[in-house]
């Protein structure tokens, strides 16, 4: 059974108003064939403020198709998203999450703004 990854959005509030709604297929690099590996959902809790996280280390997933998960569950502060050489690419603050295809050339790292947050993270990939 296909793995799929669904996302809506709805409100009246929009310009234009209405709703927006998109779906794929999670499939390994460049073929029609499903993801077929994941590595399960890690909760995470950090004591203090920590930079640098490792949370996909691109050398594990060298040239695979792979779709990282990433939610921030604490109730205050943020979480720097960050990819290859210190490259911003999101700011998840609480309740934020992101689902993002990742190529396996750059690590993605994750920095903590306080002490005491949690956060999860899970990797669909094909070995």
């Amino acid at each position: 059974m296909p793995t799929t990854a669904s996302l809506t959005l709805s409100t009246a509030d929009f310009t234009g108003g209405g709703s927006f709604s998109v779906s794929t297929t999670l499939l390994k690099a460049g073929s029609s064939t499903d993801l077929d590996q994941f590595t399960g959902i890690a909760k995470v809790k950090k004591a203090s403020a920590t930079n640098n996280i490792a949370v996909f280390t691109a050398s594990e997933f060298s040239n695979t198709g792979a779709k990282l998960y990433f939610k921030n569950t604490s109730t205050d502060g943020y979480i720097l998203m960050e990819v290859g050489s210190d490259v911003i690419i999101g700011r998840l603050y609480p309740g934020d999450w992101m689902f993002i295809p990742v190529g396996g050339t750059e690590d993605i790292k994750a920095s903590t703004s306080a002490a005491g947050m949690e956060y999860e993270f899970g990797i669909f990939h094909e070995g």
